[in-house]
């Protein structure tokens, strides 16, 4: 074949794309054929109470599994370290910051810890029951615990509760807790905390919404879950639409249904039609039970559409499959064309954009995809030109800042620097000079350790980094142990008021993270790290720097020999100190209450020219930026 002739396409991807269409319409005449087939020989076999019972079963089968997965969770918590000195010594916010990570991952609804006499010493429960993952209210202090008898029971709190029972030390019960205006139904379990007497000193509960176990066990059994109360045949809760009508007293068991349902020995579950939204459902009764069938929650209602009309299902069901036939000839003849037409539209602007993705790949970032179409197509070639657009400007403001570029850089530098040109040409301005040296870690290569010289360096830039950007300032020089940022420059010229009092805040912010750092440092065997820093404000000389097409930018001048100078002498005084310039006081101006200024000194000249005024910043009184979160960036 010749460099120019058009490569041959062996198997068009016009057929690659209608081709699984052809056997989807094939499968789909097979499958229907045998589901039809399936509906009309199983059409007289209906069996619908016996339905019902097997959902039954399924939703108590999911009773216990939703129990077994409650009692995880108590074990988890009351395991967890630190757990039981928290509760001991009755600290809520311990316990919290021990144990909300456990409640949140495993989506728990309710979860309760008690001290001995059964008031909360944290109650953690979701807002409501459909609320979002992570919505959780906090409480503590409540008291109506403790006249519970299942919490009694595991607090030995009765008499007679002293002894475990053959079902182990863990309880569960269902009450009813105040969420808010309304007020809800909690399927609780819980454990005892114990020491190592086995003396009871507190106990943890963990609950599921009523509502939520009712829904978990319909989506298990296939079928609508209804709960109600064993002894008054009230409805408690249910996961039938409230919809208009809507009638509960009509739901009510009568005496003799429930006595049914609570009889062990009766050998089948009693059935009932009931009459919801028009619509007529039958029903079968069985005891809502938990540990093993030794505690009597209530009843629960399994339902499914149909009841007494069972010939009509039938009916039904030999309509559906006349349906099912003609829908499933429809669907083979428009699958089949549908193949055929997205095969001949998609094939076309593929070919575009796959040559200029090969062009993109062997490094050429000019390549332009035509937009020719406006639909998902156009959109991905717009896309597509976008990124590599994107790509070149990243490319080009890396090499010019040394770091990824703000937003905001990027908008300045598309205006003013789009060939470098100005860039090289340089400009002079104002602007502060922060000058950061990192100490107390030998760097001499034979005596030193390299990992921990390395890991130290890591863990101060991990802190400084984050803590120069967010206070809007640019790293001009990040070599070793050594920093250099200049603020008031870029994503645009700020006043010099904004840029002295961005830099002071970041030194302080600076000072704040190897506090935090020393300290875990220190707990660990390693050495504390000091950092000094020196700021200093006034005109810079500000350019690209570099033979053309690897500018780099940065700033020069004596406002920035003067800040290294300050850290110089910020370095020889006690660790953790901030000198600024006597210029950057001055443009502090109003802004100076935010800082404690302690002494003033002067730092001679070094060649017989003016002497540099600094000031001690000995704290401040407010925070510029929260750094609270930066750890998550």
């Amino acid at each position: 074949m010749l460099e120019n002739e058009q490569p041959r396409v062996r198997f068009s991807l016009r057929w690659k794309i209608t081709l699984p269409f052809i056997v989807l319409a094939l499968a789909l005449g097979l499958g229907l054929g045998f589901l039809v087939n399936q509906q009309l020989s199983r059409a007289e076999e209906v069996s619908f109470q016996r339905q019902l019972r097997d959902s039954g079963q399924q939703a108590a089968d999911e009773v216990v599994r939703i129990e077994e997965r409650l009692l995880e969770v108590q074990r988890a918590i009351s395991n967890t370290e630190g757990v039981a000195e928290a509760v001991a010594l009755s600290r809520a916010e311990d316990l919290r910051a021990r144990i909300l990570q456990t409640v949140v991952t495993t989506e728990t609804d309710v979860a309760v810890v008690l001290d001995r006499d059964g008031t909360s010493l944290l109650a953690i429960r979701r807002s409501e029951p459909d609320a979002p993952p992570g919505d959780y209210l906090t409480l503590r202090g409540e008291g109506y615990y403790q006249s519970w008898p299942f919490v009694r029971t595991i607090l030995g709190l009765e008499p007679d509760a002293l002894d475990t029972d053959a079902e182990g030390e863990k309880q569960a019960g269902m009450h009813a807790i105040q969420l808010g205006e309304q007020e809800v139904q909690v399927l609780f379990v819980g454990g005892p905390m114990t020491d190592n007497y086995g003396n009871v000193f507190g106990a943890v509960l963990i609950g599921k919404y009523l509502e939520n176990v009712t829904r978990d066990l319909g989506e298990i059994a296939g079928a609508h879950i209804s709960t109600f109360d064993s002894e008054s045949g009230t409805l408690i809760n249910t996961d039938f639409s409230k919809g208009d009508p809507w009638n509960p007293p009509g739901l009510t068991l009568n005496p003799q249904l429930v006595q049914t349902a609570l009889d062990a020995e009766s050998g089948e579950a009693p059935y009932r039609t009931i009459q919801i939204a028009g619509q007529t459902y039958g029903e079968v009764l069985t005891p809502f039970q938990v540990r093993n069938g030794t505690v009597q929650l209530g009843l629960m209602g399994i339902s499914l559409l149909g009841g007494e009309d069972a010939d009509v299902l039938y009916q039904q069901y030999r309509q559906q499959a006349s349906n099912l036939l003609l829908f499933g000839v429809l669907a083979i003849v428009l699958v089949i064309g549908t193949g055929l037409l997205v095969s001949s539209w998609v094939t076309r602007p593929l070919v575009d954009l796959t040559e200029a993705t090969h062009e993109a790949a062997i490094g050429n970032l000019e390549t332009i995809v035509t937009k020719g179409t406006k639909d998902e197509f156009g959109a991905l070639a717009l896309t597509f030109n976008r990124m590599l657009t994107g790509i070149r400007e990243e490319t080009l403001y890396r090499d010019l800042l040394g770091q990824d570029p703000t937003p905001q850089a990027k908008e300045h530098l598309r205006k003013t620097l789009v060939d470098g040109g100005r860039l090289a040409e340089g400009q002079t301005v104002k602007a502060t000079v922060l000058h950061a040296e990192i100490s107390g870690f030998s760097t001499d290569a034979q005596e030193a350790d390299p990992s921990r010289v390395v890991r130290s360096l890591n863990d101060a830039l991990t802190g400084i980094i984050p803590v120069i950007y967010r206070h809007g300032g640019v790293l001009d020089t990040l070599a070793g142990g050594e920093v250099k940022a200049y603020f008031g420059v870029f994503p645009r010229g700020l006043p010099m008021q904004v840029s002295s009092l961005q830099a002071t805040h970041a030194g302080m912010e600076l000072v704040d993270y190897f506090n935090a750092l020393n300290e875990n440092r220190v707990s660990t065997g390693l050495p504390p790290l000091d950092v000094s820093v020196g700021i200093a404000s006034g005109w810079v000389i500000a350019g690209g720097i570099g033979a053309q097409g690897s500018l780099r930018y940065t700033v020069l001048g004596n406002t920035v020999i003067a800040a290294q100078r300050i850290q110089g002498a910020a370095k020889s005084m006690h660790g953790g100190t901030v000198l600024i310039s006597e210029e950057t006081h001055e443009y502090l101006s109003g802004a100076r209450s935010q800082f404690n200024t302690g002494r003033y000194g002067r730092l001679p000249s070094e060649d017989g020219g003016q002497d540099i005024g600094i000031y001690e910043v000995e704290g401040r009184t407010e925070r510029l930026v929260d750094m609270s979160d930066s750890g998550k960036e």
